[in-house]
């Protein structure tokens, strides 16, 4: 059995198709503010990654999410899962989220005054 892998993103994570900017061409893309936060996130996560000498996930995982938000503003749960899954993919943590890789996950949230996203895998 493989020992479970934690990491850590600080900052509250922003909904990525949420925070979308269309440009006068119609094409869109993601707000300044959750660039920020992705450019901030795969810094952290390379760190962490690099410190567990860890290859990229291509076989079949488990992920645990725990939220952690700095206020009650109302979040909708998938969109902060479906930002962090594609940050773990751009920080070639796991290949893709696909089903076949990533074969179940949970969620949960809490407040707290340290704003952050606990992962398990």
């Amino acid at each position: 059995m493989i020992e479970p892998i934690y990491l850590c993103i600080r900052g509250e994570t922003p909904a990525k198709k949420n925070s979308r900017i269309t440009l006068p061409n119609g094409r869109t893309i993601p707000s300044a503010r959750y660039r920020a936060w992705h450019s901030a996130a795969l810094f952290q996560l390379d760190s962490q990654w690099k410190e567990k000498g860890r290859d990229t996930f291509e076989k079949e995982i488990h992920v645990n999410f725990r939220f952690y938000h700095g206020d009650n503003r109302r979040r909708d749960s998938d969109n902060g899962v479906s930002s962090i899954f594609d940050t773990l993919q751009d920080a070639g943590i796991i290949a893709d989220d696909r089903w076949q890789i990533v074969r179940e996950f949970s969620v949960k949230n809490y407040k707290s005054d340290f704003a952050r996203c606990e992962i398990k895998i």
